[in-house]
């Protein structure tokens, strides 16, 4: 189903059958909206029994705002992550994807009763990236993919442009695939993007919430290293999908990570 909530687009799945087991917020990150999550993942734990909530933040998808993208900051995509949350009949889960885990970390540490737990996906570190992590990209994609990823975020890709796939996946994708992927993702707002390579959220003493990091065992955008620093911040061991690359939800490996997950919610 989608609705439209506080001009932002909202998807929602389930619960299916006489299970209820909560509720889960999925966050989606830069790039994205809440598309990357209907194929796989809304299906996938709506059939376990939880009410599945996804929106677009502001600026993606169908969500209004797209002409002022580059003006919104991580503040911004909190508030509409806000909005839905005040709209819930329960405290959820959050699930964060990539930019998305990183607005999920800022409610997580700041407003922690809102929510009963969080999967954080291919997550940044709450103390940032690190400008260092573009030398990385150069020495392991070359120019060309830089390139590509700098099109895509300014918005410049064109109609058989090279697209930067390594970027994002690891399992080979069929052509059908490639080609819906490619005229579904957008280009990325510049400010929020700078944020992420500094401290964004600040992770309080004793923090009592369950937090579960993932994130690809392939993952060339957000390496390994990156999800263990995510986990050693909040206390906990990363858990890394073999054959997943950045976009754990879509990638060929997804099934295992859902799996995963779906064992973390079943002990909350």
């Amino acid at each position: 189903m989608t609705g439209v909530q506080a001009g932002l687009e909202v998807l929602t799945a389930g619960p299916h059958g006489l299970r209820h087991n909560g509720t889960l917020l999925f966050v989606h990150g830069g790039y994205h909206g809440a598309w990357c999550w209907a194929e796989k993942f809304l299906p996938y734990f709506a059939g376990l029994g939880y009410r599945c909530v996804a929106p677009s933040l502001r600026g993606h998808g169908e969500s209004a705002g797209f002409e002022k993208l580059n003006s919104f900051r991580l503040r911004d995509f909190d508030d509409d992550v806000r909005a839905v949350l005040s709209e819930l009949p329960e405290p959820p889960v959050l699930i964060g994807h990539s930019m998305g885990a990183a607005v999920v970390q800022r409610i997580l540490t700041r407003e922690p009763d809102s929510v009963r737990g969080a999967v954080l996906i291919s997550a940044p570190p709450p103390s940032g990236i690190g400008a260092g992590i573009g030398f990385r990209w150069i020495r392991t994609g070359g120019w060309p993919v830089m390139w590509q990823l700098w099109k895509l975020h300014q918005g410049r890709m064109r109609t058989g442009d090279p697209f930067p796939f390594q970027a994002f996946f690891h399992g080979t994708l069929t052509e059908q695939q490639r080609s819906d992927y490619v005229a579904r993702v957008q280009k990325e707002s510049h400010r929020a993007g700078k944020e992420l390579a500094r401290r964004f959220a600040r992770v309080p003493a004793g923090l009592r919430i369950p937090v579960l990091v993932m994130g690809g065992e392939q993952d060339w955008l957000f390496p390994p290293d990156l999800t263990r620093r995510t986990a050693q911040a909040y206390g906990t061991d990363a858990v890394l999908i073999p054959g997943s690359g950045h976009m754990v939800m879509l990638d060929a490996a997804w099934r295992r990570a859902a799996d995963r997950i779906g064992e973390f919610l079943g002990g909350l």
